[in-house]
């Protein structure tokens, strides 16, 4: 007696309207948008989005047959599944040294710097909570380890960023938080093109302070406290997201001409459309930096393709984080061990990760631009050019730490 009703939903699943099966197909160059249309349709399939930068489109089809089928077409160059991905890895969260520390804790000053224990032997270098940067005043802002390992306090007299424009793709960002407010300005949701970008994960507003906390004396700064962020949520709260939205964040941040895209995700599949996004984006004069990853494997995508920076993970001793992906691809290694930056709802996290390395080389960048430096090339030039071997093998350092005081001055000689 069941019969009937089963007919009835296998003639709705079949109907024109139900689309089982999404890809992202990608054109011969000489394929017109109208075109492209077309020949979707002529397959039985549906354009949803178009992303004419890298001559691609991500098409729905009604079943898996026809959307397999649309890649042996004529005049296309390549179709792949749109899959929905973790891309955040074994991304680490401090809250024994750090749980959501509120603005208040921040005034008062605790938590103070971890010390190490009292042992016969010296230990290793233990990293600090934060380090205490104080004005002429004596008022106080707290920068992450990072900042002041990389001499980053001893240039702002030149530069602190101002000019950069930062697209972070990400969770989102909180720009309210009062250390990302004077910086932040609008972004996109790839997830809900129609509302804000918002952090509900809070992986975001993590990296956003990094790059660009505001010197403000009040909180937290990051390593380009003048430079803009401009959030690009393509992630859920989980970390997860769709191949397409990555590369549609990619496209808009390429639209706003930004100097620098900072990407601190990353999984292991390669995926050829979002290749040609990351290589249109370098082409259109943008430099892209990637966090290596976190299974400490071989290095996770973006960060491996050719046109993206790598930047691996290192701790407070010079050290590679023993989750860090390594592999040829390195170009940098940065702080990204007990990181302190914002976090959504005014408060501040300790996280570790590639995550939070990746953010201190798009601070760097943003310095750079600050002087006049433009374009990929001569952003990769000077930082590769301020690296310091911290005694690690090229597959986990590339070509070292960058260190600002060392950048500024080289881009300051050039300029006379």
């Amino acid at each position: 007696m069941f019969k009937p009703v089963l007919s009835i939903i296998f003639t709705f699943l079949s109907c024109g309207g139900a689309f089982a099966a999404q890809k992202i197909v990608t054109f011969d160059a000489a394929m017109s948008p109208e075109a492209q249309a077309r020949l979707i349709e002529s397959r039985g399939g549906r354009v949803v989005k178009e992303f004419a930068f890298i001559n691609a489109v991500l098409a729905d089809f009604p079943d898996s047959k026809m959307a397999a089928d649309i890649s042996r077409a004529p005049g296309v160059a390549a179709a792949e599944d749109d899959e929905e991905i973790y891309w955040l890895g074994s991304e680490e969260t401090s809250f024994a040294e750090a749980a959501a520390l509120s603005a208040r804790d921040i005034r008062d000053g605790v938590p103070q710097p971890v010390q190490p224990p009292a042992v016969s032997t010296p230990p290793a270098p233990v990293a600090p909570v934060y380090i205490s940067t104080v004005s002429v005043e004596g008022k106080i802002d707290r920068m992450p380890w990072g900042v002041g390992k990389m001499l980053v306090p001893q240039v702002w007299a030149r530069t602190k960023g101002k000019g950069a424009r930062v697209a972070v793709l990400d969770t989102g960002a909180d720009c309210a938080h009062p250390d990302l407010a004077p910086n932040c300005t609008f972004g996109y949701n790839t997830l809900n093109p129609g509302a804000v970008p918002f952090d509900d994960g809070g992986h975001g507003t993590h990296v956003a302070g990094i790059i660009a906390g505001a010197l403000n004396w009040n909180g937290m700064v990051g390593v380009a406290p003048e430079a803009t962020i401009l959030p690009v949520k393509v992630l859920n709260s989980s970390g997860t997201g769709k191949v397409s939205q990555i590369i549609d964040g990619l496209g808009w941040a390429v639209q706003q001409r930004v100097d620098i895209i900072n990407m601190s995700l990353g999984a292991p599949k390669y995926s050829d459309a979002q290749s040609k996004a990351v290589k249109a984006a370098r082409e259109a004069g943008i430099l892209v930096v990637s966090a290596a990853g976190n299974d400490a494997g071989p290095v996770n995508y973006p960060a491996a393709y050719e046109d993206s920076l790598a930047v691996a993970s290192m701790d407070f001793s010079n050290k590679i984080a023993g989750s860090s992906s390594r592999g040829p691809e390195i170009d940098f290694i940065a702080p990204g061990v007990k990181i302190f930056s914002s976090y959504p709802g005014g408060k501040f996290m300790v996280m570790s990760g590639t995550s939070q390395a990746a953010p201190h080389i798009s601070g760097l960048a943003a310095l750079a631009v600050g002087l006049g430096v433009k374009g990929p090339d001569a952003l990769r030039a000077a930082l590769t050019k301020a690296s310091y071997n911290v005694g690690l093998p090229p597959q986990e350092q590339g070509a070292g730490l960058p260190v600002a005081f060392y950048m500024v001055k080289n881009i300051l000689a050039a300029q006379k």
